[in-house]
């Protein structure tokens, strides 16, 4: 009997980090495929401990067995195999189930200024109707949670907890197995980054025919609410870089590039 075919490399996160457009410009290469569900966050179901008898109807994610996942990359021919799940770095014990279930898996993961990173997710969850808190009431409910358990409403800031997530990571993959990747780097010339994917993950050189931007919107960090509150004014900032600041310093002995610049 033939075994399952499964991805050999995931895109981890971090969420609102142009996950979306990488694993688009990936399935582009002639060598790689990249199933057209894009989050099938397999390994965070296994972690959260999902019913399998009722999955179907009480969770969105999209697999529940092996089988389930193994389906997604079935017909593929291709020397690589791989997919995007962002909610795997902000869930750090994906990391055990990913070395037990992919114990030779590379891992890609492209980190955002986590300032910018909570209020893009904010704008996309707002966006949808799914948040109607201000940002700021949404980021002081998550501070305040620090010393209160009773959390309101979504978490924005713990996300962005990178060092954190990465120690974890790092605690079961090799160097070999990781590439982290800047944002603002990815921001600028994706291509450039994209060149560093491809030769981590030992294919050849390769320019997608379409390098447009998958589900990028502007996130006017300074702009006014409907109360004509500054979104991100320089108190917010200060208390915001504050939760970060520790994390972020930690983050430095981890990463390659420059993240002290987040807390400027």
């Amino acid at each position: 009997m033939n075994s399952p075919k499964l991805p050999n490399f995931l895109i981890i996160g971090a969420n609102k980090a142009g996950t979306t457009s990488l694993g688009y410009y990936c399935a582009q290469h002639p060598d790689i495929f990249m199933p057209s569900y894009k989050e099938p966050m397999f390994f965070t179901s296994l972690n959260e401990g999902t019913d399998l008898k009722n999955a179907s109807l009480t969770n969105h994610y999209f697999c529940f067995t092996l089988s389930d996942y193994a389906e997604l990359f079935s017909k593929s021919t291709e020397q690589l195999r791989g997919e995007a799940s962002t909610a795997y770095l902000s869930n750090p014990s994906c990391a055990l189930w990913i070395k037990k279930i992919l114990p030779d898996v590379k891992l890609i993961a492209i980190l955002r200024n986590p300032l910018e990173r909570a209020f893009s997710e904010y704008n996309m969850y707002y966006g949808k109707g799914i948040e109607n808190r201000t940002f700021q009431k949404a980021v002081i409910d998550e501070l305040e949670s620090e010393r209160d358990s009773r959390m309101r409403g979504r978490r924005y800031l713990s996300r962005g907890l990178y060092a954190s997530q990465l120690r974890f990571f790092r605690r079961y993959f090799s160097d070999a197995q990781l590439l982290v990747e800047d944002y603002e780097k990815y921001d600028k010339n994706n291509l450039d980054v994209l060149k560093s994917v491809f030769r981590f993950l030992g294919v050849s050189d390769f320019v997608p025919t379409d390098m447009r931007r998958k589900n990028s919107a502007k996130d006017h960090y300074f702009g006014k609410e409907e109360n004509d509150i500054p979104i991100f004014d320089s108190g917010l900032r200060d208390r915001m870089k504050e939760y970060f600041e520790l994390d972020i310093c930690e983050l430095r002995k981890l990463v390659n590039f420059d993240v002290a610049k987040w807390l400027q």
